[in-house]
C-alpha cells in the first residue's frame, strides 16, 4: 500500500539537487528529509546572506542571522503552504531576522560602520570611491526609516526584487507594498536633496526615479 505524503525526492530519486525545482525541494524540506534541507542551504544560502547585509548592513554577527534564518525555516517549515513559494517564504523569514536585528542595534545604540569609519566591502563597491561614499550617505538616510520601509526599499531598490516579491515578503497586498514603495521613495529622494554625490548615485541606479515601483 501506497505511504502517505511526499517521498523525500532526493534521497529516493538521488537526482543531483541543482536538477530538483524549489516546489520539490520544499516538499521533500517538509517530509523531513535532511538532504532536502542541505540542499535548500546550498541553493539559498548566499541570497540570504546578501540580503542581510544589505538590509542591516556590516556586523560581525551576520552568519549568524543567516543561520537563525534557516533555524526557522526548519523549524517552521510545515507553515509553507504553497511549496513553489519557497523563496518568498525565505524572504519572509530573512526580513523577519533582519527587523529584529534592526531593532537591537537601535536599541544598543550601535553604529552602521566599520570601527575606521568605513563601510563594510559587501555593502559598497570596493573600485568606486565615489560610489561607497554615496552608499554610505544612502545608509545614514535608511537609518532615519521605519523597519518595514528600510527593508521594502532595500528588496526592490538595492536587491531588485519585483513587487509582487517584494510584497509576499513583507506580508502586504501588492496594492499597499507599490504605496509604501512610492512614499519611501519619495522620501528617500526628499532627504537626498542638496547632497550632488547622492543624488547622482540615486538618479544612476533607479531610486529617485520611482519606475520601480510599478
Amino acid at each position: 500500500m501506497a505511504g502517505r505524503g511526499p517521498r523525500p525526492v532526493l534521497v529516493a530519486r538521488r537526482e543531483a539537487p541543482e536538477e530538483v525545482d524549489d516546489a520539490t525541494l520544499a516538499r521533500s524540506a517538509i517530509a523531513g528529509d535532511p538532504a532536502a534541507h542541505t540542499a535548500i542551504w546550498d541553493r539559498h544560502h548566499a541570497l540570504v546572506r546578501r540580503v542581510l547585509l544589505r538590509a542591516i548592513g556590516p556586523g560581525n554577527d551576520v552568519e549568524d542571522q543567516v543561520q537563525e534564518v534557516f533555524f526557522r525555516f526548519y523549524r517552521n517549515r510545515a507553515s509553507l503552504r504553497d511549496p513553489s513559494a519557497l523563496r518568498s517564504f525565505l524572504f519572509g523569514i530573512t526580513l523577519r531576522v533582519a527587523a529584529s536585528e534592526l531593532r537591537s542595534r537601535r536599541i544598543r545604540g550601535w553604529l552602521r560602520l566599520t570601527p575606521d569609519g568605513v563601510l563594510d566591502e559587501h555593502a559598497a563597491p570596493r573600485a568606486d570611491a565615489d560610489a561607497r561614499e554615496a552608499v554610505k550617505r544612502l545608509y545614514a538616510i535608511l537609518d532615519q526609516l521605519d523597519t518595514k520601509s528600510r527593508l521594502g526599499f532595500v528588496l526592490h531598490y538595492v536587491e531588485g526584487l519585483g513587487m509582487l516579491e517584494v510584497a509576499s515578503a513583507l506580508g502586504v497586498s501588492l496594492a499597499t507594498a507599490k504605496r509604501r514603495l512610492a512614499r519611501v521613495s519619495a522620501r528617500v529622494w526628499a532627504m537626498a536633496q542638496g547632497d550632488r554625490l547622492l543624488v547622482e548615485y540615486l538618479d544612476a541606479t533607479g531610486p529617485a526615479s520611482g519606475s520601480g515601483t510599478q
